[in-house]
Order: structure tokens, then sequence, then C-alpha cells
């Protein structure tokens, strides 16, 4: 099963899964939509931050993955 850590930033999540990607646009990461926004914010960011950041409830966000087939780490 994969695992997807919401303490990794977001840039190492969608490089090991770029299928994530969408997902987490749908969710309302929509800087992610923009490669440059990924390849600098991104190597800060983790998915806790970020949904804080943006008001994302972080249990809609291990709900979708969960969904998508990928173990989540808190």
């Amino acid at each position: 099963m994969k695992e997807i850590d919401l303490n990794d930033t977001v840039f190492t999540i969608v490089s090991a899964y770029p299928e994530v990607r969408d997902a987490l646009v749908k969710l309302g990461f929509e800087a992610l939509k923009d490669d440059k926004m990924l390849h600098t914010a991104g190597r800060m960011m983790t998915l806790v931050r970020g949904a804080k950041m943006m008001g994302i409830d972080q249990t809609e966000i291990v709900a979708v993955l969960e969904r998508l087939g990928y173990q989540v780490k808190e």
C-alpha cells in the first residue's frame, strides 16, 4: 500500500505520487496548478501547514487520500 505522511512537503508527495496533485487542487490547493509554485513553495510547505493556512479540514484531506488508496500517516 502506498503511504503518504502529512508532514512531508507537498513537493515530496507530488513527486512520489503525481496523481495526487489533481486531488489536492480540487481540495483547495489551487497554487499547485502552477509548476513554479510546486517547485518553490511546495518544497517548504507540508500538507498540514498548507491545510491550516488555507482553511482546509485535515480530515477531509485524509478521507480523499484514503479513497484514492493511500495509507495516510499523521
